[in-house]
Parts: C-alpha cells; sequence; structure tokens
C-alpha cells in the first residue's frame, strides 16, 4: 500500500523526503540527491506504456486509483510516494482510497511564508501567488517527459492553500494522517523526525523496531538546508533542472531568510489571514 508524503508546493516536502529516503534506503553517510527516487511523485504517466490508454487529460483521473490498486497487488510492502495533489475527486474519481493508501505524512506551512517562497521561486507577483493560493482550481502542469509520450500535458490539483490541508488532514477515507508543521520540523528536527518514524511503524506494524537517534542526527546533518543548498549549487538538482538557472528559482533559495514578519506586505498579509482564518487558528499560527 501507498504511503503518501503530500503537501501544498514549497512546504518542506522534499525536505522530508530528504530525511525518509536517506533513513530507509541509503547505507552512504553522506546524502545525495539520487536517493530521493525512492520517493517519485506521483504520476499514472509513469506506469502506462500504451498511449491509447491516455488519450486526453480527463483519461488521467481514471487511473489514479487503478494504478494504485496494480501497485498494492505487484508490491509486497508499503511504498512511499510525494504528492502535491489534494485529496479530492474528479469526475467521482477519487484521487486515494484506503484500500490502497496506508497513511499519509501531511507537512503544512504558514501560508504567509509559503506565498514569500512560491514568488520568488516563481518569479510571480504576491498578488498572483495570493490568487493561485486562493483558487480550488489551481494545479501544476505535468513533466516534459508526460508531454512527450502522450501529446498533452499531465495536471496535479492542489487547489487552494486550505482545500490541500483539509483534504488530506480531514479526509473522510479513514486514511490515518501525521500532521507536520514545517515549523515545528525547522524548530525541533529530531523529534519530528522520530514522530515521523512512529507513525511508519505503526502503518508497517514492525513493533520491534525502533529509531535510530545516532543515525537520525547524522542525517539531519546532511540534510541541512545550508548543504542542501550547496549542494544543488554545485551539483544541480534533477528535480529543479527544467525552471531557468538564475537566484530566484534556485531550489533551495531562502531558508530561515523566508521571514513574512520582515518581507510580506501587510496587504498581503491580512488577506492571507482573512482567507484561511479557520485553518490557521487551528494550525496556531493565529491567536
Amino acid at each position: 500500500m501507498i504511503i503518501w508524503i503530500a503537501s501544498y508546493p514549497k512546504s518542506g516536502n522534499t525536505w522530508v523526503r530528504s530525511l525518509l529516503s536517506q533513513y530507509y534506503f541509503s547505507k552512504d553517510e553522506s546524502f545525495d540527491f539520487s536517493v530521493l527516487k525512492n520517493i517519485p511523485n506521483f504520476n499514472v504517466g509513469d506506469f502506462i506504456t500504451k498511449k491509447e490508454i491516455l488519450k486526453e487529460p480527463m483519461d488521467i483521473p481514471k487511473l489514479w486509483l487503478k494504478i494504485q490498486k496494480y501497485l498494492s497487488l505487484k508490491y509486497k510492502k508499503n511504498l512511499f510516494f510525494k504528492t502535491h495533489h489534494a485529496n479530492l475527486s474528479m469526475n467521482d474519481f477519487n484521487f486515494t482510497s484506503k484500500d490502497y493508501c496506508a497513511g499519509c505524512v501531511y507537512i503544512v506551512r504558514d501560508p504567509r511564508n509559503v506565498i514569500t517562497s512560491l514568488k520568488n521561486f516563481e518569479n510571480k507577483s504576491y498578488k498572483e501567488i495570493l490568487d493561485a493560493m486562493t483558487d480550488e482550481r489551481t494545479h501544476l502542469k505535468g513533466t516534459d517527459y508526460f508531454k512527450n509520450k502522450f501529446g498533452f500535458d499531465a495536471f496535479e490539483i492542489i487547489g487552494s492553500w486550505s482545500i490541500n490541508y483539509t483534504s488530506w488532514v480531514h479526509n473522510k477515507l479513514g486514511i490515518p494522517v501525521c500532521t507536520i508543521r514545517y515549523e515545528d520540523l525547522l524548530n525541533n528536527t529530531l523529534g519530528e523526525f522520530e514522530k515521523i518514524f512512529n507513525f511508519i511503524k505503526n502503518i508497517n506494524n514492525t513493533k520491534n523496531v525502533f529509531f535510530n537517534r545516532e543515525r537520525a542526527t547524522k542525517i539531519l546533518e546532511e540534510t541541512s538546508f545550508e548543504k542542501l543548498r550547496k549542494k544543488e549549487k554545485n551539483e544541480g538538482f534533477n528535480e529543479n533542472s527544467t525552471r531557468p538557472k538564475n537566484v530566484n528559482t534556485q531550489f533551495f533559495n531562502m531558508g530561515k531568510e523566508n521571514d513574512w514578519k520582515k518581507i510580506l506586505p501587510d496587504e498581503i498579509k491580512k488577506k492571507i489571514e482573512e482567507t484561511f482564518k479557520k485553518e490557521m487558528k487551528e494550525l496556531k499560527y493565529l491567536n
């Protein structure tokens, strides 16, 4: 079954994948971006060989659960997949199901910091990013590989920031969720890492497996933001390889310098707090 590593974009998904990939799938002391392939982005096109099965974008939702069923039958272990997809249905086709999903680690980040991170990454204005973050129809385009293979763009429905969050954390499918606030991960990385480990441990029903704090501490050092940013600058980051090579579009860009209190315009701040008031209070981003 699948364990989703889910989030709205620029919320810490890649960082969590780095921690988990290095812990579960690497025997090397040093971190290499290639280990992230063990937790790939879920893309139905990666499992389809016949072009006639995918003729148009609306064929994609029909295959969400079919692919997940195929994976559950083929593999005798739980698989990790990354997604920014909201846990919604489209044309009565659900994105996932408790039949094929063992659980979800959902990483959430203060939307006031998400918007500044996305603004720099996308090279767009605050207004453009705010419009996308509040639009339930917002989606990401697929890869060039998918377009070249099938002749049209794939899509990943992320929805608004609030829809993305609630669709997973308050899902009605009975899927267990471990919610991780990016800010908590930043301030207590080892503790949050162990929280994720224990969640996965319970899913896998591996009672006699225990968190290796010494190994985890070394992994934290290897996957610090500063090291990842330096590594991307020196070696490149293949998941960001299709973007223009300039400072604004470096994937690991601002880190702790991305502080909404210092850089977010007051007007944008107020609109975010008004729009996402309910969810931000629930997450204790607002009093």
